[in-house]
């Protein structure tokens, strides 16, 4: 379907605003080539992306504080048991690429081989019990796992000054930052040990109002978006420099971030057409399974929390 059909009517470029939820990195370097492509301005809009300020992003943007935001399909749940008003409207990444990175010389190639060495946690309950289900899965003890506070400027470093000996990464980042570190590392997936753990991490959400009040004008919005993931899946070097130029600071990395953006480039979605799209079934068994552990304690199998007609 042609993005014309969804440009919004303006006179000038409307200013609206998304809150990412941490340092630019590759799972954002789509929203920055639509930007940088003009694929937003053709819509009418000027997005302003927003580094995190304290406080979470979901409830800011629940708050109406922004009208777009990154979150996660894990932290997520907590926030709409409670009601906050916001719908996640784009999947980012088709699958979820988290998993646990080791030290190498620890040998730890599974979930069960983590008994007896130090795991570098976050303290969060979903995150404990995902981990916790995993292990006693592949036949391990979790109860031998020693849990140590998480404390590294970020795991690739905490793993190398042996300040633990595994943590959860998304690989896009974190594992590739460990080959472009050349820190000896092994690496497992969630998803492949529980089907169920296949959630949708990052994704885009949208203030519950605003798409009420404004559904053209963010219908338009993820449309360019979902343009500027096209264009950095099929062009990841030029992506990852549209990225660097956005954040600086990446400059002196830019081998790291063309490995990164080149790794994410196949994750974003197998079949292009269909980026951002959540899969419902994907997206209630996790749920069921936050239900069934007790980790929320309201049914969020209504439907109502992710709306896919802003991508299709």
């Amino acid at each position: 379907m042609l993005l014309s059909l969804f440009t919004v009517n303006v006179s000038a470029a409307t200013t609206v605003d998304l809150i990412l939820d941490w340092v630019p990195n590759t799972n954002h370097t789509g929203l920055y080539v639509a930007k940088a492509k003009g694929y937003l301005k053709e819509a009418g809009v000027d997005l302003a992306i927003r580094r995190p300020p304290e406080g979470s992003t979901t409830e800011l943007v629940g708050l109406g504080q922004a009208q777009f935001g990154i979150s996660f399909q894990d932290s997520l749940a907590h926030r709409f048991a409670k009601g906050l008003p916001v719908t996640a409207v784009a999947a980012i990444l088709e699958h979820n690429t988290s998993g646990v990175i080791a030290n190498k010389d620890t040998n730890i190639k599974s979930p069960k081989d983590m008994a007896g060495f130090k795991y570098g946690t976050w303290n969060d309950p979903t995150e404990l019990a995902m981990l916790k289900y995993i292990v006693e899965l592949d036949g391990g003890d979790f109860s031998k796992i020693k849990l140590i506070p998480n404390q590294a400027d970020n795991s690739v470093i905490g793993l190398a000054n042996k300040m633990f000996d595994s943590a959860w990464i998304y690989y896009a980042w974190d594992g590739i930052m460990s080959e472009y570190q050349k820190v000896p590392t092994n690496f497992f997936s969630f998803k492949d040990y529980a089907k169920e753990l296949d959630f949708y991490s990052p994704v885009i959400i949208a203030n519950n109002d605003y798409l009420k009040k404004q559904p053209e004008q963010a219908k338009a919005i993820l449309q360019a978006i979902k343009k500027g993931y096209q264009y950095a899946a099929e062009h990841p070097e030029e992506a990852a420099d549209i990225l660097i130029q956005a954040a600086p600071e990446l400059k002196d990395k830019r081998d790291f971030v063309v490995a990164s953006q080149k790794w994410i480039a196949k994750q974003y979605a197998e079949d292009l057409s269909k980026w951002g799209v959540i899969d419902e079934s994907r997206w209630n068994t996790f749920y069921q399974w936050l239900v069934d552990h007790k980790l929320v304690d309201k049914s969020l199998l209504d439907g109502k929390h992710f709306d896919n007609s802003f991508v299709q």
